[in-house]
């Protein structure tokens, strides 16, 4: 795989250009172009085709997707490592700017640039060691490849309070005089019992989180879909693309607490600010509220009602041989399960009898075949006219419950 940005545009352009012509393809089956003449006239024939072909792009194009998203995520890493750097710059550009308006270089001039100093030095030692899996990135995402609320919130404030005691233990090494030592050393000596909560908290939150995934995944009462691309938006958005509640309160508060340890240091230099109760307190119950919510959601398909598809100009009547019946119901294809080729892997079963949902595309390059609400299958004539059972398998692997449906005899 080529390095570096130049090698992620050149995948990039030809994951574009895979997708542009999977777009066309679909557009021109869905105005009815593009069949072979001998399926012209059987619709049931001409649509299963359709749709292999379709799984057979999408498979091709997943696999272009795939070389994408590692090639992203090796860049990521980089850029990261570069800001940190970067921040660095500017830290010394600061103390540079602001050195006319102090009395001189003092001491914590000298600790500011050397924390980050330190602080950029662990950032890239990180990326170095998993340059390969995002570097700094692989620490903020979770197994499914979004971006980790815990994790990031574990990871911001282990970053900060390694810095800050970088600069305390810079201040204690240079200092002038054994007052000013004292003085260091009663600012990192007294107990600042919220910043561990703040420290442990989101860790607990994310070990706690983990274990209750992992159990469910044994149940198969989670789905699981690994892969999916890294997003700034995921640390406020649920798995199923709503915006959290929790997460919108969570986040800002403890990046404002962090404002409040940044601006403390500033105003008093040899002292580890102590944190606004109302703050802390706030931040460990939006923690309470976000876990809570993580516990109690349950993202099982749920299938409904099932229907029978009518033709225009058939009449109605009850679900026979050789119909299309509709599933109707919620969660068939949850959105990090809507990529063509995980459409493909969506499955009824019907009895023992199992039914690969054929993939129908639209005008605009996607599908109306299946959605996350409906299903629509064939009633193969394997199925002999008596009660069944039906139930949609997603791309994740969940099932919905079993619903019962009654098959009539093919008139003839």
């Amino acid at each position: 795989m080529a390095d570096g940005p130049e090698g992620h545009s050149s995948i990039r352009r030809d994951y574009d250009r895979e997708l542009a012509q999977f777009v066309e393809r679909c557009r021109e089956f869905a105005n009815g172009d593009g069949l072979p003449g001998a399926l012209a006239h059987s619709d049931t024939g001409a649509r299963q085709w359709v749709s292999d072909e379709l799984t057979r792009r999408a498979g091709r194009l997943a696999v272009v997707a795939r070389e994408e998203n590692a090639a992203w995520i090796a860049l990521v890493g980089r850029q990261v490592m570069r800001a940190a750097w970067w921040l660095v710059a500017a830290v010394l550009v600061v103390d540079l700017a602001t050195l006319p308006l102090s009395a001189g270089w003092t001491m914590p001039r000298t600790a500011s640039p050397v924390a980050f100093l330190a602080f950029a030095g662990l950032f890239s030692l990180m990326s170095l060691v998993h340059a390969d899996i995002g570097g700094v990135l692989c620490f903020l995402v979770g197994v499914d490849g979004r971006l980790s609320l815990p994790r990031t919130l574990s990871v911001l404030w282990a970053a900060t309070l390694f810095t800050a005691f970088v600069y305390f233990g810079v201040e204690d090494v240079a200092a002038g005089s054994p007052e000013q030592r004292a003085d260091v050393g009663a600012a990192i000596s007294h107990p600042h019992w919220e910043y561990l909560a703040l420290l442990a908290t989101p860790v607990v939150v994310a070990a706690v989180g983990g274990l209750v995934s992992a159990a469910r995944m044994r149940r198969r009462a989670t789905p699981y879909l690994p892969g999916q691309r890294s997003q700034l938006r995921d640390l406020l958005v649920e798995d199923t693309g709503l915006g959290s509640l929790a997460a919108a309160v969570w986040l800002p508060v403890n990046l404002v607490a962090v404002l409040f340890l940044v601006v403390g240091l500033a105003k008093s230099p040899y002292d580890l600010p102590r944190l606004p109760d109302a703050v802390v307190i706030v931040a460990l119950g939006a923690a309470a509220l976000y876990l809570g919510v993580k516990l109690a959601e349950v993202r099982r398909p749920v299938l409904v009602s099932v229907v029978r598809v009518r033709a225009p100009g058939e009449p109605d009547g009850p679900i026979r041989q050789g119909d299309e019946i509709e599933i109707r119901g919620l969660g068939f294809v949850p959105p990090a399960a809507s990529a063509p080729d995980q459409l493909a892997r969506i499955v009824v079963k019907l009895g023992p009898i199992h039914i690969h949902v054929p993939l129908v595309p639209d005008t605009g390059g996607g599908f109306t075949n299946p959605t996350d609400t409906s299903v629509t299958v064939p009633v193969p004539y394997e199925a002999e006219p008596g009660p069944w059972t039906v139930r949609v398998v997603t791309a994740s692997g969940l099932e919905t419950t079993d619903y019962p449906l009654d098959i009539l005899a093919d008139e003839v």
